[in-house]
């Protein structure tokens, strides 16, 4: 009878411990999906599809910063409706916002993250690109980093740099319906990466 009470006890102090403490371990689980590295030049600038302006608009900013070193920008997505595609509009957004058209390239086969990683290899070889700053959204960033790194290799250095201005923030996310949807629909994917060795989208 004394064991069970223990037992109660303790189950009810950390029930206690939880509850109080949910917004500290929430905010961490949150931001464990972030990754940032400090901020260097790379041959190439890779801007991944999704949201709707922010990560082109970051990814032209640290273009004309002069990032590149080669002077270029990836942009990678692929088939989204009819004859258009992620890239191909996102192309449209960055010639919009003062980029070149001959300093742009199109990745615009990919479906997933791993794809974006894999056909942005063969354009960075086909260049001899050997580095790129990878340009995502910043809760995305963890898994878009791990699946690059996985897929380039030891061949091509990547600096994450997610977008700096996005609607999505850590700070009590999980009270936000939109911000929970994509913490949750990164845990996910993040679980079956690990289940199906990068299979995630």
């Amino acid at each position: 009878m004394l064991r069970c009470l223990k037992v109660l006890i303790a189950f009810v102090l950390i029930l206690g411990l939880m509850y109080v403490g949910h917004g500290f371990i929430l905010e961490k689980a949150g931001r464990f999906l972030y990754y940032s590295d400090e901020l260097k030049p790379a041959d190439v600038i890779v801007v991944l599809a999704g949201e709707e302006t922010e990560r082109v608009e970051y990814g032209v900013n640290l273009f004309k910063e002069g990032w590149a070193r080669k002077d270029k920008i990836i942009l990678a997505g692929g088939p989204l409706i009819w004859k258009y595609t992620w890239a191909s509009l996102m192309k449209e957004h960055a010639m919009y916002l003062g980029v070149p058209k001959n300093a742009i390239l199109l990745e615009d086969r990919s479906r997933t993250t791993e794809e974006d990683a894999r056909f942005t290899k063969e354009i960075l070889k086909e260049y001899g690109y050997r580095s790129c700053i990878l340009v995502t959204s910043p809760y995305h960033s963890r898994r878009a980093l791990k699946i690059f790194k996985k897929i380039m290799g030891d061949e091509i250095k990547i600096i994450s740099a997610p977008s700096t201005d996005s609607w999505f923030k850590f700070d009590e996310w999980w009270k936000r319906r939109r911000d929970r949807a994509r913490v949750l629909d990164e845990y996910s994917k993040f679980i079956w990466m690990l289940i199906f060795d990068l299979k995630g989208n």
